[in-house]
C-alpha cells in the first residue's frame, strides 16, 4: 500500500520529510514512517502516497507545520511532519526547491 512501518532494527527511511520542507514547496507524499495508529491517522486527514502537499508555513526552530492537502489546511505537530517521507514537485518553468538547510 505504499506505507513503511518501521520493524525491528529498521531506522529513519532516507529522503527529505515534510518537516524539512520550505513554505511555497509543493510535494508527493511517498510513504510514513510510523506506527499503526499514527499511520491511520494522517491517512484518515488524507496524507496518503501519492497525495500532493503544500507547506503553508513552518517556523524556523520549532513548533507546528501548517500543510494544505485537498485544499484544507492541517497543523502538523514536527515530530508527526518528519515522519511523512516526501518528493519535492518540479515543475517545468519553475527553479527546483533549495535543499533543506544543513543538506548541501
Amino acid at each position: 500500500m505504499g506505507w513503511r512501518w518501521r520493524g525491528p532494527g529498521q531506522g529513519r527511511m532516507g529522503g527529505l520529510t515534510l518537516a524539512d520542507l520550505q513554505p511555497g514547496v509543493e510535494a508527493i507524499v511517498r510513504g510514513v514512517v510510523a506506527g499503526y495508529g499514527l499511520a491511520r491517522r494522517l491517512a484518515d486527514m488524507g496524507i496518503v502516497p501519492g497525495t500532493i502537499v503544500r507547506v503553508v508555513r513552518r517556523n524556523a526552530l520549532m513548533g507546528p507545520v501548517e500543510v494544505e492537502v485537498r485544499g484544507t489546511r492541517l497543523l502538523l505537530g514536527r515530530g508527526i511532519a518528519a515522519k511523512v517521507i516526501v518528493e519535492p514537485v518540479v515543475r517545468p518553468g519553475f527553479p527546483p526547491p533549495p535543499p533543506p538547510p544543513g543538506q548541501i
